[in-house]
């Protein structure tokens, strides 16, 4: 396929769902000079995630009609995929991952078209799986990895996990899963002089605070850190927000009067997204204690204003986002004695939140919208152009 123009190019983006970290992000795509994009979903939204869609999309954004022919939200089907590709000419194709049979059909598309296709991908070799799935899916990875244009990984686990189905090294952007981390900055500081205000709109008197947020579902570990969180008050008075909600929420609300510690626990519930920041600016530490994580879209959130955090090593963003002992520390998963020693000493210091940005800087600079749609532009026009990037993978050290 020839391009006649090569200063503007025309993306077609089929992905899962709208969301209110990726979509601010294809608004950054979309500004970006020359680009044209069209984002396809295969649903709305979930019972498991009921955000309220009130974000802005600068960008033509379509839910295709379809349905999940493998349980709820897996393995969906939008037949009208085809019909919406062979309606325009794209340059090139991204695929928001594999796992729904729509991406499938956009990836064969793709390569029956010799249209280039670029694979997103959050996983690990580290992520639990049975073992009948990988043996499944194996196979079907190594065809659609291996055959795209380009990867774009979430970050370091992600890149080697491509990398080992056969996705090209010289031609990766690293595409973290990332909320707008300009605005929650801002959002955060403006939010800081009436931190007292809001923490006692919250009855949190004046012991540190540590912050949950996320589903209350096994994979999150949320049974670890109450654990965690009953010897740590046997030495260190504090309180444990959790935002969220699932089917564990009674078995763990039980769980806290179990151990003695329901008077400190604040089961607070699920949050819109533009609620959020002013519990980040309530606690004093965010834990992700997580048995399976892919990414951790709220690690970068609490990060992003200004609170260390404390993860297990099975959330995939921790060797990209924690740059520093004084902003994060890893843990084993499971293991509620590390982890109660981790949240212990970062109460008893209470990190200056204005240190906390400082530090964490360079990976805030690296991760900002503009910058990832920058990167991933760059590689796509690099792969129109056939340059291969002359070998040279966009993928920066977030360790310097």
């Amino acid at each position: 396929m020839e391009y006649s123009d090569r200063s503007k190019i025309s993306l077609c983006v089929v992905t899962p769902q709208p969301t209110p970290y990726r979509d601010p992000f294809w608004n950054t795509v979309a500004e970006q000079p020359g680009v044209e994009l069209d984002v396809f979903y295969c649903y709305a939204k979930g019972d498991d995630r009921p955000w309220e869609i009130d974000w802005p999309f600068r960008f033509h954004a379509e839910v295709l009609p379809g349905r999940a022919w493998l349980g709820q939200h897996n393995g969906y089907w939008n037949p009208s995929i085809l019909k919406k590709l062979r309606a325009k000419r794209y340059d090139a194709i991204i695929l928001g991952g594999y796992n729904h049979f729509t991406m499938l059909a956009a990836a064969w598309y793709a390569r029956k078209k010799r249209i280039p296709y670029l694979v997103m991908c959050e996983s690990f070799h580290g992520l639990k799986r049975a073992r009948y799935r990988k043996t499944l899916k194996t196979p079907l990875v190594r065809w659609v990895v291996g055959g795209a244009a380009g990867i774009l990984p979430t970050g370091q686990l992600a890149r080697e996990y491509l990398i080992s189905y056969g996705g090209r090294a010289d031609r990766c952007a690293f595409v973290p899963n990332s909320p707008d981390l300009d605005s929650l900055r801002h959002t955060a500081f403006a939010l800081y002089p009436n931190r007292q205000v809001i923490r006692e709109s919250m009855n949190l008197g004046n012991e540190p605070v540590v912050l949950f947020v996320g589903r209350l579902i096994n994979k999150k570990g949320v049974d670890i850190l109450l654990e965690a969180f009953a010897r740590v008050v046997q030495n260190v008075p504090s309180q444990l927000l959790i935002a969220g909600d699932g089917p564990e929420r009674t078995k763990l609300e039980e769980q806290a009067a179990r151990l003695r510690v329901n008077d400190r626990v604040h089961f607070v519930g699920f949050q819109q997204p533009k609620d959020l920041p002013r519990f980040y600016c309530a606690a004093d530490l965010f834990v992700l204690p997580s048995r399976t994580e892919p990414w951790g879209v709220v690690v970068m959130e609490a990060l992003a204003s200004g609170l260390p955090v404390v993860v297990s090593n099975l959330v995939g963003c921790y060797p990209d986002v924690i740059n520093d002992d004084q902003v994060g520390r890893v843990v084993a998963p499971e293991d509620p004695h590390s982890l109660a020693e981790a949240m212990r000493d970062y109460l008893l210091k209470r990190p200056d939140k204005n240190r906390v940005h400082q530090i964490w800087e360079p990976v805030y600079q690296r991760m900002r919208h503009p910058v990832v749609a920058s990167n991933l532009v760059g590689l796509v026009r690099a792969i129109l152009k056939e340059d291969g990037l002359n070998k040279q993978v966009i993928f920066p050290d977030l360790k310097n």
